[in-house]
């Protein structure tokens, strides 16, 4: 056991999140800061302080656990970087596989983990936990315990989920499928296109999550998707179906400084702090002239 330190995670809190905290033993004991952006560099460089994905790319030695920004090239999750700082060497399997999943869905999108298990996945009962969670502490410490029941349960994490035995993972899955629903309802307002290169282009203003994935089963190979009320901004997605999409960095980077996303350059979110200030039709014609 370690002694209780301040955890810094950012406001949207995934499950590349959630998998780097359980790896680190990350306790309802802990002091959790929620930030909007990047830490800063005092805490940045104070290893006594736990970073994770909110900067310093690379700096595991510091504790600092993110594969996002320019410092971020070649780097996977920041779960298999907390894998392998301080598990590989003495874990079990069913540690191995969720890591392997975690890592997966983050870096490489939901294709990576190959047809699906059936409904609910490990992926669904997170999302819905995320819907009847809104407190990102909150959703953190229920992300910790849904994974460390993972785990300790033996459960496959590429499998269908046992809802029927785990009665608040049901309560999540129910939240998950309605969103789902509404989702489905959402889609059918979408407008579509072709970027200059003949790509397929999809775009929504929605506040339902999924809604990347949604369009990509419409046939949509990239996507630009526009939350107007992410916890207080306006939080704008812009995604390729296997596809890379940062080369609309640069020009939306002159707009807004704070864009970005994985190195994978397959997904790119707006500002963290701020969200964005650009209109839809605004993000879209700079999608359709550059890709």
């Amino acid at each position: 056991m370690h002694e209780p330190c301040r955890v810094l995670v950012p406001k949207k809190v995934d499950l590349d999140v959630c998998g780097a905290a359980y790896l680190l033993g990350v306790t309802r004991e802990e002091e959790v800061e929620v930030l909007r952006g990047d830490a800063s560099p005092s805490d940045l460089f104070d290893p006594d302080v736990w970073c994770i994905e909110v900067g310093g790319a690379g700096r595991i030695d510091l504790n600092n656990w993110d594969h996002h920004g320019p410092e971020a090239e070649g780097l996977r999750s920041a779960t298999l970087q907390v894998f392998y700082r301080c598990w590989v060497s003495a874990s079990t399997l069913p540690r191995r596989q969720l890591v392997n999943y975690i890592d997966r869905l983050d870096v490489e999108g939901p294709r990576a983990l190959g047809q699906s298990p059936g409904f609910p996945t490990l992926s669904d009962v997170f999302s819905g936990m995320l819907l009847v969670t809104r407190d990102s502490v909150e959703q953190l410490h229920r992300g910790v315990e849904i994974l460390c029941k993972v785990v300790q349960e033996e459960i496959d994490p590429f499998g269908r989920m046992p809802v029927e035995k785990i009665p608040q993972w049901a309560t999540f899955a129910e939240a998950k499928a309605e969103n789902d629903r509404q989702m489905a309802e959402a889609v059918k307002s979408a407008q579509w296109t072709e970027t200059s290169s003949g790509l397929k282009l999809g775009f929504l203003e929605t506040r339902f999550w999924g809604a990347p994935g949604a369009l990509y089963g419409q046939g949509a190979q990239v996507v630009v998707v526009l939350n107007p009320n992410f916890h207080g901004t306006r939080k704008a997605t812009i995604a390729g179906n296997d596809i890379r999409v940062d080369a609309v960095l640069p020009r939306l980077s002159e707009l807004e400084p704070g864009w970005g996303g994985p190195a994978t350059g397959t997904i790119l979110g707006s500002p963290r702090e701020e969200g964005t200030k650009l209109f839809l039709e605004e993000i879209v014609d700079i999608v359709k002239k550059t890709l």
